[in-house]
Formats: C-alpha cells, sequence, structure tokens
C-alpha cells in the first residue's frame, strides 16, 4: 500500500510521539517549592507553593497532607481538586492575607511550626486530619513529593523522614 521509506517514517513518527507523551507526563508531576509555616505573630502570612514544569497543569487527584512529627498523623489536609497552576507552572495555598493572593485559601495559622512535614499524594479525596500515617498506602495513595521542616528546633522530624523517605529537613 505505502512504499516501504513511507512505512518506515511512520514508523519512526509513531516511536516519537510516544516518546513525547511519555516524557512529557513524567514532568508533569508536582512537588512542593516553597513553605512558609512561621510568620510573626500569629501566623496569618503562611503559605504552601506547588510547581510542576507543564504550565497550567491541573491538581485534580491530588491531596496536600501535612504530619505532626510527635503523633506521626495527619493534622490537617486539603483536596487540590479545582486548582491549576499559571502559565510558569505554579499555585499556592495559603491564608488569606499572603500577597499575591492565593489560588486557594487556607485558614490563618494552618501549618504548625516544625518539626513536622507535609506531603503531596495522589489520591482521589483528602483524609480525615488527625487520623492518617505518612505511609498512607493502604488508602491507595501515590507518595508524590514532600517536605520535611523544623523552626529553630533542637530536634529534627527523624520519624517523618523515614516515613516519608527524606534525608533533609529544612529549617523555616
Amino acid at each position: 500500500m505505502y512504499n516501504l521509506p513511507f512505512q518506515i517514517y511512520l514508523k519512526m513518527l509513531k516511536k516519537l510521539l510516544l516518546f513525547l507523551l511519555i516524557n512529557n507526563a513524567g514532568f508533569s508531576q508536582v512537588f512542593i517549592n516553597e513553605l512558609d509555616c512561621d510568620t510573626p505573630s500569629i501566623d496569618v502570612l503562611e503559605f504552601v507553593e506547588f510547581r510542576t514544569v507543564t504550565p497550567n497543569f491541573s491538581l485534580n487527584g491530588y491531596v496536600l497532607i501535612f504530619f505532626n512529627e510527635g503523633t506521626g498523623l495527619s493534622y490537617q489536609s486539603f483536596d487540590l481538586d479545582g486548582m491549576v497552576t499559571d502559565v510558569n507552572g505554579i499555585a499556592t495555598l495559603g491564608s488569606i492575607g499572603v500577597s499575591p493572593a492565593p489560588d486557594r485559601n487556607a485558614p490563618d495559622n494552618f501549618i504548625e511550626n516544625g518539626p513536622d512535614g507535609l506531603a503531596i499524594y495522589q489520591l482521589n479525596s483528602a483524609p480525615a486530619n488527625g487520623k492518617t500515617p505518612a505511609q498512607i498506602t493502604a488508602l491507595g495513595a501515590v507518595l508524590i513529593d514532600a517536605l520535611i521542616y523544623e523552626t529553630n528546633d533542637a530536634v529534627a522530624a527523624t520519624g517523618l523522614m523515614a516515613a516519608l523517605g527524606e534525608t533533609i529537613s529544612y529549617d523555616e
């Protein structure tokens, strides 16, 4: 039907398209880019910034969960459905006083001072606060990214570091 050079061209084109689709999917993952968990006074300017290399990336199917080092359980969770990164691949969740305005509002003082941690999971809905361990694969969750932090604490969040596979605790 087609001549041989054209069939080879079509085969190569299919492989190139498949490569580009797989490559783009690998780079579409979202990660925690920045955290401000301890602001002056009563923490009314807290935020989390998400980033992906893909502009206008939908965060549907992702949840953000905050964990307390002392209990090893969640204390706050947010379903990120409906959020989309901007043309730079950035989206923010933060207190209403944050400027520029966050993409999704959270209550003032919603992030505990450390040592604690937070993680992004691929999961259809956010689990109940205070009941979820960091290793939530039993719920079908896939850990995407985690960040362990402290706020001038003498001790790092080593329990959460182990549970979330992190080796660094950042002093915020």
